[in-house]
């Protein structure tokens, strides 16, 4: 929702309308399109002085909140983040397993593939190991995908940064998904990972190219848990027209939404009814 207040709203107020049990936010949470100068204070404001607020009537309900942020939302306002948290207003999903329900975990995971973006908070290598049929495409995808300079934020502005060669073995989105966290009971647990798994109708550009992760497909193909969600990608459910893609016997979704306007697609489901999920536009 990249900070859409409206939206928010919408959100919330359909969430208390359903008796909701949760509200599952993937990533992007705080506003984007500020001046350089003054992008990472207002994303500063807005976790402290808007996102408690927005939230604040949920606090009195049923409904619980999963949250985390994605590729533009800014690490050096992590520590407000965390404030919302411990106050109650929402339960922080990266890089964390929680109960969902009695039956079924949640996983977040704020990491994206390389992009040609130059905030690098949340960024890095897909591959370590490329396995030989992925080999060409992978190339192909790092030459016309990656940009390895950018900045990261810091609570005194922004720091350039630059990946080199040699990170790529070291870390990487297929080492993190390698991970106890990740690889405990998938058939019981909720994935929330913000970038979509690559090759599929969830991580399509307004150009027609896939630009998903390599790494999460592989993981998804290999491990095959019960659902993942993912965001990142605004405009893929328009190129697709859909916002499921099934990988052997796991459904994946993403609603798909623009936080350009005040209408919010959202996608509502019941988590032991999967396929009768919905995507709305509030």
């Amino acid at each position: 929702m990249h900070g859409n207040e409206i939206q928010y709203q919408k959100l919330i107020n359909y969430a208390l309308q359903i008796s909701a049990d949760s509200i599952i936010v993937g990533g992007d949470i705080a506003p984007k399109g500020l001046p350089e100068n003054d992008f990472i204070p207002a994303q500063r404001r807005f976790f402290q002085e808007v996102l408690p607020g927005l939230f604040h009537p949920l606090l009195d309900s049923s409904t619980k909140v999963y949250i985390m942020m994605g590729n533009d939302d800014c690490v050096a306002n992590y520590d407000l983040f965390e404030k919302g948290e411990k106050e109650g207003f929402y339960k922080i999903i990266h890089g964390k397993r929680l109960k969902l329900t009695d039956d079924f975990d949640i996983v977040g995971y704020s990491y994206v593939p390389m992009t040609p973006f130059g905030i690098k908070d949340w960024e890095k290598f897909d591959l370590s190991v490329v396995p030989p049929a992925l080999a060409r495409n992978y190339a192909e995808r790092k030459r016309t995908n990656y940009d390895l300079v950018g900045s990261k934020s810091s609570r005194e502005g922004w720091v350039d940064f630059a990946f080199t060669p040699e990170m790529e073995k070291r870390d990487s989105i297929q080492k993190d998904l390698s991970s106890e966290l990740f690889q405990q009971d998938p058939h019981k647990t909720v994935y929330v990972m913000h970038a979509p798994p690559n090759d599929t109708n969830l991580d399509i550009i307004m150009n027609g190219n896939h630009v998903g992760s390599f790494a999460e497909r592989l993981f998804i193909e290999q491990c095959q848990p019960y659902l993942t969600l993912h965001g990142h990608i605004h405009e893929t459910v328009y190129k697709s027209g859909t916002f499921k893609q099934v990988i052997g016997n796991t459904l994946s979704f993403a609603s798909g939404n623009h936080n350009v306007g005040k209408d919010l697609a959202v996608v509502v489901f019941d988590l032991y009814d999967l396929g009768n999920a919905r995507r709305l536009i509030l």
